[in-house]
């Protein structure tokens, strides 16, 4: 898979870049085959400094040097950076985006010509490597860019393979999702205050038994049901706060948030692709 993949360059060297570079490096892939461009200085001073990879500002060097290249920029400059790079990709290149919003067909028409195309989708916790990447390609796309495509986003995580059209409801359920977890880990931080412990201890009881309730839904052969009753004694404290939750409705307002977010990413989707 090394082989197929050959250079990779990375159009922007933000966070996400970063995240899949050390993943990658993780992986032990070569770290001369690795480019990277942005027109941040310290960013790509940073990528050089910590993993001794290819650097430039310059986009048509990366697209020269790469077999693969990895769009990861924001996406208020996607246009124009694709009206950069478009006399200087071929046939022969694999382009994979992990622009928010923007849909393949957007890309094609923009690149003016038929590409190997992918777009992905990796969560913030991709930098430390316990990401989750949603998956999709164009019509284009051989086993073998497949493959790469695995290679790269299992270096940070997990990937699933989607069609388009469930992206918007993957951004609003696991893009977004660990915002979503941040903010009960606040609230149950607040519940705290009356806690005699310093705010650091509350806030490691509370993230690792949010981390060790993950670790035993995803180990158990229980069911979520089964788990959560068993913790559920008849009249107890943790029947009582789930009466509380179900009282005031918390599945149904966080299907309906996810819903909105989903509505929500489908709208800003169309807005970039007109």
């Amino acid at each position: 898979m090394k082989n197929s993949l050959s250079e990779i360059g990375f159009i922007g060297a933000g966070n996400m870049a970063t995240a899949i570079i050390s993943g990658l490096l993780r992986q032990n892939y070569p770290f001369n085959k690795i480019f990277a461009s942005s027109p941040e200085d310290s960013h790509l001073k940073k990528l050089e400094n910590e993993f001794s990879v290819n650097v430039t500002s310059n986009n048509k060097q990366l697209i020269t040097s790469s077999s693969t290249i990895i769009l990861a920029i924001k996406p208020n400059v996607m246009p124009d950076v694709l009206d950069e790079i478009k006399e200087h990709i071929s046939p022969l290149h694999r382009i994979i985006s992990i622009v928010a919003g923007y849909e393949l067909k957007k890309i094609e028409r923009s690149l003016s010509q038929k590409i190997t195309l992918l777009r992905a989708m990796p969560n913030t916790p991709a930098s430390l490597g316990l990401g989750v990447t949603a998956l999709t390609h164009n019509k284009s796309v051989k086993k073998v860019d497949v493959e790469a495509a695995e290679y790269i986003f299992q270096s940070i995580g997990i990937t699933c393979w989607l069609k388009e059209k469930d992206f918007d409801l993957y951004t609003a359920l696991i893009g977004s999702g660990p915002a979503y977890v941040f903010y009960i880990i606040e609230a149950m931080i607040n519940a705290s205050k009356d806690l005699d412990l310093e705010e650091d201890k509350k806030k490691e009881l509370i993230i690792e038994m949010i981390k060790g309730s993950s670790s035993l839904a995803k180990m158990s052969d229980d069911g979520l049901e089964t788990l959560r009753t068993k913790v559920t004694s008849k009249g107890g404290v943790t029947e009582r706060a789930i009466e509380i939750l179900e009282e005031n409705e918390m599945k149904e307002v966080l299907l309906k948030a996810i819903s909105e977010g989903a509505k929500r990413s489908k709208l800003l989707g169309e807005e970039k692709n007109e």
